[in-house]
């Protein structure tokens, strides 16, 4: 297909090959001007087919460049003529003509000049004298030059050299190039340089000077003049369209006159500016509609008659296009037309060129006779417009000129026609695919050539398109409007003429749905200097979703993401405009497109900002009282102008401005009034609700008043009494601006009161202030004081009043009295003194006061530290005064407080009068303490080492003299530091109490965490002061275990110390693990901080022990290695007995299967003769709760200690419920008789009879207390079982007496359930055996101290565990000697370990999941083989009964026991509160039925 475009393309070009020539290279000016030797060129260049000859023509006449002595060549290739050594003989009016045979095309014609500059004549030097104030003008007519020169004015100093003249508004220059002062000075002299006009010429590079003018000035006095008219522009003006209007005004006067433009028909265009310090109009690139009356204007201050000139302007132009012609190019029998219109003042007329050649004759000229345009009907002229050739022959081919001129120019065009045959080729093709969006109008390209202009025809698929949105335009296009989605499928173009037809290629045609957007941008109103975000969202077909894009415009061009203050985020394609100026405002569209078509969003940004200065701030009007300003209002920057401000500077304070006035937004001018004798200029600031914007330009013009006299009087005219013998006067000076004229100076009058003799006194400077005049009067003297202000023209217009001042002032000569401390603080203390009150009186001031009386100076200091701790304030009598005078004579009491004192601190006070200058004898000190203060900030504070999660830190203490008191510690807080943001302040959990540390641990801290940590010192009043140092933990490095090493190991103790393997962490916290060996449970010693060694203690001798030693960053901990250390000593028998756990499991499990089954044997046997007897239904059990309580009974030599051991405290109420126990030693309720002991000499005797438990809640409590607390202490209950049967509570009273002193505080071990099993059945053993040996002994002993008590049995035990074998709960037992029954009792140690029991569930163990211990304890006091032995009982019979009764109810209670202990039918009734205590106690009492005593169970009062 390429192939065959490019075979078309040739075709196409050998058949159309043959075109006119067209010039298209030419010279861009009209006048050319050269510097002879200098090398200049014309340029000329042309195309058409073939390559066309070039001809040159000067001044109408054929040039040949060769026959011009090779000064003159032509490029080759091409028409340009370059002269290389131009001379004047070349001058002439040059064209160019391009022919190849087809049409001969022409250029423009260019004047080709020398360019010269020729020198001035020759006049001696002028001498110019002029008085002062008057105009001058220094006249300079520049020599010929080609180009025009330009005209300069430069001074000529002695030595020759040049300075250029700087022009200002008085000296200038009018277009004529001469020199104008409008009013002369004495600096127009110019040091005796004299003035000289230059003429440059830039194309020759060289310049002309003019005839010397020398000025002298006559006078030293400047004359005023009004305004004038010095010089101005012709009243008559014309510009050509395009040009630069120039209008100027020079008007004479003195002082310097203001000059002003106006245009009088209609206001100036924007395109105008003042020029030339306001004497001249320019208006650039002038149109037609800037034609009409123009007027200037000149006033100064010495007229109000201003001096005007007036100017009519009147455009012309020269030709320009309308309608420029244009190239044809057209087929065989078609029409040709060429249009030429321009326009143009006066009207241009129009000339027309065949090949170069004028169409019609004229002016001797023989205009064209080519055939087919002479006489030949085909061709004609209907105007002098138009030209037309019809039926065009393919010999019609030629170059047509047309030429617009009148008297200002002419614009000349080249243009051909060229006539072709050809067949039709489809030059461009339809694209091969298309994709158009639904609604869009789109064209599919089909561009034709060929001559005749070929037919396009337009299909799809095979139907032909015709009308309706369907057109075909005049190349050949299809244009489809607002398509729609049935208009896809292939299209196809097909051209065809004369000479044959072309097809193209199928273009498929693919429709897509349109591109939307569906979040719209909001319009914004910023204020300069913020942010503005525009967020925008579109969506586009589903097959063009990626290439969908969304991009931001501003005021129709795109912004790209390179801007320093605008960003678009991709993200959510919003556009942020970063510290948005006022150029930023504009409109701003959102487009979403996919490349076929696009939606567009507008929204508009409003920058608002400070409006911009004013423009154009003259002096409309000044006079010697007030000047009118004016101005034109700045830009708004979007936010309305509100006010505006004036603002005057003077020559006194050129650099101080001053604001003079306000006006409304509506305003544009403004009177301000002025003083005299100054000189004024103005600006003008604008003001928005943005705020205020810079100020306007200053006025050129000066406004200037004349002398009048002072408007007021100096102010604040006062006595200084602070030198003896002397009146000392002061007062504010007048501000120069207010002399109001020349000889300023001030005029002082005093007399004496009581004198008529005035003294006057002169001060010519007026910035003097005071003024000192000697006298020999007494103190404080009264004068009569008058000050006056004037100048040259008189005295001021303010009238001014005597005054009374008095002279100097002297040391008052009184003291306050009756100086007292009221009340004295810690850093503040009330005061109070009294003085009289005839020291404000006239007498009292001259005598005691000896001035003004001021008020009073308290001065006080720290006792002994009088130089450095002296501090003193005033106390004015304005703020201590009464609303009423006080009589005469009556003392005033004052008080006033004293801050910032010393706290903690001897203090002394001492007040003194004062006058304005002196203070007076102080009265006598006191002196007073102050209060115990907040101490000041440590004196220093510096970090120690750090660590990750800890820091240590140093300080030294506060000052001696900042303790305010006697420390008694510092308080430690920290608070963590991330960038400019401090945490939340935190007290350290451990503070410190002692007063003499300087050295504290931070711990618990983060790792790699910035702190800042306060110290506090602290008395008792509180923290004081804080002092910070902002400190940083390291980065937590890995830990390391430590090793551990033993040493000092004794019974109870061990000493472990370690070694950490990375010495950085040497604060990281360690403490040590231990536990007996094979134990679970870890204990754990304190933590060590600054040492590497820890004593554990209380430890077990001859235990091992394993060791472990850990270490702690806050975070991670690591274990040492563990180790296994034994203490020194023998182990404990549970101990021992502990490492052979699984046989004394076996042997326990045995021991308990023979223990159940005898005693289940042997209460059988005693039930058995146990006769019937009534029971009581209800019965009353106690159970004492006091932690590690335990008696002592019969601890003689023949009988070991019997031990009953009652169980811990409860922990609640439910607690009380858990394990039972019948009696208690020393208290007793059986068959509802109650027993217990009283202290009474340190003996325990018999202190109950029959007492029911009513009665124990009730009386005695003062006693039981002393013992057990007070009956609130106690839970009371009863049972609900039918325990016991009724009985008779009247008989049997027992009681026994113990020694005190033989009861000894005990530590009791812990066993394990078979060890107890084990110990309880030698026990039993053990006392079987002894019972015999001692019972006589035991009974006599009992009947000498008391009543004797039987102890019967433990009949029962009941072990429960749970499913799994675990025991849940142990207990501890006593323990004593087996091989020695007369030794004292060793140390027990029990547990406070409970089981859960719940008393409804009691019948149901098997079926209980948790493994707990019954025990079943019953003692039963028997008296059956005591019934006659007992001598100290009142009643014998009463006794034997009891006994015989006794016996029978026990063999009862066997049964009734054994009954209970099936149904585990136990209940706590009776549960005691009171904290630990030990009682005491020893009796050798009767042992018959010591195999009967019940074993007891102790528990560890702690929680394992």
């Amino acid at each position: 297909m390429f192939l065959g475009i490019l075979i078309c393309l040739s075709f196409v070009l050998c058949e159309a090959g043959n075109r006119p020539p067209n010039i298209h290279i030419q010279p861009e000016n009209r006048d050319i001007f050269f510097k002879p030797g200098e090398t200049i060129e014309v340029k000329c260049a042309a195309d058409g087919n073939p390559k066309p000859k070039y001809i040159w023509k000067r001044n109408g006449e054929v040039f040949n460049p060769s026959g011009q002595d090779d000064r003159v060549v032509q490029l080759p290739g091409q028409g340009t003529l370059v002269f290389n050594n131009p001379e004047p003989k070349d001058e002439g009016i040059f064209q160019c003509f391009a022919d190849n045979g087809y049409g001969v095309s022409a250029s423009i014609k260019v004047n080709l000049k020398e360019a010269i500059l020729k020198k001035f004549v020759y006049v001696p030097k002028t001498t110019h004298r002029v008085k002062a104030g008057k105009a001058l003008t220094l006249p300079c007519t520049p020599p010929q030059s080609n180009p025009p020169a330009d005209v300069y004015w430069v001074y000529r100093s002695r030595d020759g050299r040049w300075e250029a003249v700087n022009f200002n508004k008085r000296v200038t220059m009018d277009f004529e190039g001469r020199l104008r002062f409008t009013n002369t000075k004495k600096e127009d002299e110019a040091g005796g340089r004299t003035y000289c006009c230059m003429a440059s010429n830039y194309l020759m590079r060289d310049n002309a000077i003019g005839p010397e003018h020398e000025v002298k000035i006559i006078g030293g006095t400047e004359h005023k003049r009004p305004a004038h008219e010095l010089w101005t522009s012709p009243s008559d003006q014309f510009f050509l369209k395009g040009q630069t209007l120039r209008l100027k005004c020079i008007f004479a006067g003195s002082p310097t006159p203001e000059v002003y433009w106006e245009r009088l028909d209609a206001p100036l265009p924007g395109r105008a500016k003042i020029k030339s310090f306001g004497q001249e109009l320019r208006i650039y690139d002038v149109e037609l509609s800037d034609a009409g009356q123009y007027q200037c204007m000149g006033l100064n201050t010495q007229s109000s008659q201003r001096a005007t000139k007036a100017f009519n302007v009147r455009i012309e132009s020269a030709p320009y296009w309308t309608e420029e012609p244009v190239d044809v190019e057209a087929g065989v029998s078609e029409t040709a037309t060429f249009i030429c219109r321009a326009g143009g003042i006066p009207k241009p007329d129009y000339t027309w060129f065949i090949n170069g050649v004028p169409l019609e004759d004229g002016q001797g000229k023989i205009g064209v006779r080519d055939p087919r345009i002479y006489n030949n009907l085909r061709f004609f002229k209907p105007n002098q417009n138009n030209i037309t050739l019809i039926n065009l022959t393919r010999d019609d081919h030629m170059n047509i000129q047309c030429n617009s001129s009148n008297k200002h120019g002419y614009v000349f065009s080249d243009v051909y026609l060229n006539v072709l045959a050809e067949k039709p080729i489809i030059v461009k093709l339809p694209p091969a695919q298309k994709k158009v969006t639904e609604g869009q109008s789109v064209i599919l390209e089909c561009l034709v050539t060929g001559k005749p202009d070929p037919i396009v025809t337009w299909y799809r698929g095979t139907s032909r398109i015709t009308g309706g949105r369907f057109q075909i335009l005049s190349n050949g296009n299809l244009h489809i409007a607002k398509v729609v989605m049935a208009d896809a499928g292939d299209y196809r173009c097909q051209a065809y003429n004369i000479y044959g037809n072309a097809t193209s290629s199928a273009c498929k045609t693919q429709i897509r749905s349109k591109t939307r957007i569906t979040q719209y941008p909001m319009d914004l109103e910023v204020i300069a200097g913020f942010d503005a975000k525009f967020t925008c969202a579109g969506s586009t077909d589903f097959d063009e979703a990626n290439n969908m894009q969304i991009y931001w415009e501003k005021d129709d061009k795109r912004l790209f993401d390179n801007k320093q203050r605008v960003s678009q985020n991709f993200h959510d394609n919003s556009l942020t405009i970063s510290g948005t100026v006022i150029r930023d405002s504009g409109v701003y569209t959102c487009v979403v497109t996919n490349g076929l078509d696009e939606d567009r969003a507008y929204t508009i940004l409003t920058v608002k900002g400070r409006p911009d200065p004013p423009s154009s701030v003259e002096i409309e009007r000044c006079r010697d009282d007030s000047a009118t300003v004016k101005w034109i209002k700045g830009i708004e920057n979007n936010a309305p102008v509100q006010y505006f401000i004036i603002q005057y500077n003077t020559s006194f304070y050129p650099d101080q401005w001053v604001s003079a006035k306000s006006v409304d937004y509506t305003q544009s001018i403004a009177r301000i009034d002025l003083q005299p004798w100054a000189n004024y200029t103005f600006r003008v600031i604008a003001t928005n609700k943005i705020g205020t914007g810079q100020p306007s330009q200053h006025t050129q013009r000066v406004c200037r008043t004349n002398p009048d006299r002072p408007n007021r009087n100096p102010r604040n005219l006062r006595s200084i009494g602070d030198k003896r013998n002397t009146l000392k006067l002061q007062w504010t000076p007048v501000n120069e601006i207010e002399h109001n004229g020349p000889g300023f100076k001030y005029q002082l009058t005093i007399r004496g009161k009581g004198s008529s003799k005035y003294d006057t006194y002169s001060i010519s400077n007026w910035k003097d202030c005071k003024i000192e005049i000697q006298i020999n009067n007494t103190t404080y003297t009264p004068y009569f004081v008058r000050l006056h202000a004037r100048n040259s023209v008189g005295v001021a217009k303010e009238d001014t009043v005597d005054q009374i001042l008095y002279s100097f002032e002297d040391i008052p000569k009184v003291h306050p009295y009756d100086v007292a401390v009221v009340y004295a603080g810690d850093t503040y203390a009330n005061i109070t003194w009294s003085w009289d009150s005839k020291w404000l009186e006239e007498d009292g001031k001259r005598r005691d006061i000896r001035g003004d009386m001021k008020g009073f100076k308290v001065q006080y200091w720290q006792t002994d530290k009088k130089l450095s701790s002296f501090y003193e304030t005033e106390v004015l009598i304005a703020d201590i005064m009464l609303a009423n005078n006080s009589p005469k004579d009556q003392k005033i009491l004052s008080e006033n407080v004293l801050y910032k004192l010393s706290p903690y601190s001897s203090m002394q006070v001492q007040i003194r009068v004062i006058n304005n200058y002196y203070a007076g004898p102080p009265s006598e000190p006191v002196s007073f303490k102050t209060l115990e203060g907040v101490p000041g900030p440590v004196q220093w504070l510096a970090v120690g080492k750090r660590s990750s999660n800890s820091v240590t830190f140093t300080w030294m203490k506060p000052s001696e003299e900042e303790c305010n008191g006697i420390l008694i510690g510092y308080d430690i807080g920290y608070q963590t530091v991330d960038g400019l943001n401090l945490g939340a302040f935190q007290d350290n959990i451990l503070q410190i109490d002692d007063p003499n540390a300087e050295f504290a641990l931070l711990g618990g801290l983060l790792p790699a965490k910035k702190y800042r940590v306060h110290v506090f010192a602290r008395t008792s009043r509180g923290r004081g002061e804080g002092t910070f140092i902002e400190v940083s933990t390291t980065l937590k490095p890995s830990l390391a275990p430590p090793v551990v090493g033993t040493s000092d190991i004794t019974k109870s103790s061990i000493n472990v110390s370690w070694e950490d393997e990375v010495t950085v962490r040497e604060q990281e916290v360690h403490y040590v693990e231990f536990r007996k060996k094979g134990a679970s449970a870890w204990q754990k010693s304190l933590d060590a901080v600054q040492r590497n060694y820890m004593v554990l203690t209380d430890l077990e001798s001859g235990t091992d022990y394993e060791i472990r030693v850990v270490v702690f960053d806050g975070l991670h901990r690591k274990y040492s290695e563990l180790k296994v250390i034994a203490t020194a000593g023998l182990a404990y028998p549970r101990s021992i007995a502990a490492n052979y756990v699984w046989l004394i499991v076996m042997l326990c499990s045995g021991m308990i299967v023979i223990a159940v089954t005898m005693t289940i044997f042997i209460i059988y046997r005693r039930r058995r003769n146990v006769k019937d007897t009534p029971r009581y239904k209800r019965g009353i059990v106690i159970m004492d709760s006091i932690y590690k309580r335990r008696f002592v009974d019969n601890p003689g030599e023949d009988d070991p200690a019997d031990k009953l051991l009652v169980k811990g405290h409860p922990k609640n109420k439910h607690d009380a419920k858990r394990g039972h126990m019948q009696v208690v030693r020393g208290k007793l309720f059986y068959r509802g008789r109650a027993y217990e002991r009283v202290k009474d000499d340190d003996k325990f005797v018999r202190c109950v009879d029959n007492t029911s438990v009513s009665d124990y809640q009730d009386e005695n409590n003062s006693e039981r207390r002393s013992l057990y607390g007070s009956v609130s202490d106690y839970e009371v209950d009863t049972y609900s079982d039918d325990y016991y049967n009724s009985y008779d509570t009247e008989k049997d009273s027992y009681c026994k007496k113990y020694d005190q002193s033989d009861y000894d505080s005990q530590e009791y071990d812990r066993y394990s359930v078979n060890d107890r099993y084990n110990y309880e059945h030698n026990d039993t053993r053990r006392r079987k055996e002894s019972t015999d040996q001692n019972e006589e002994s035991d009974q006599d002993s009992c009947k000498d101290e008391g009543e004797e008590i039987e102890r019967p049995e433990a009949e029962n035990f009941d072990f429960d565990s749970t499913d799994n074998g675990q025991q849940t709960n142990t207990g501890s037992y006593g323990s004593y000697d087996d091989e020695d029954d007369n030794d004292d009792d060793e140390e027990e140690e029990y547990d406070d370990s409970y089981t859960d029991y719940d008393d409804e569930n009691s019948s149901s163990d098997t079926d209980s999941d948790r493994s707990f211990i019954k025990v079943r304890n019953k003692i039963s006091l028997m008296d059956e083989e005591n019934n006659t032995g007992n001598s100290d009982m009142d009643d014998d019979d009463e006794d034997s009964e009891n006994g015989e009764d006794s016996q029978s109810l026990y063999e009862d209670d066997v049964e009734q026991d054994k009954h209970l202990l099936s149904e585990n039918n136990t209940r706590s009734v009776l549960t005691t509160r009171r904290p630990e205590s030990h009682l005491e106690g020893g009796c050798n009492g009767n042992h018959r039925h010591q195999e009967h005593l019940l074993k007891k169970y102790s528990y560890n009062s702690k929680p394992s």
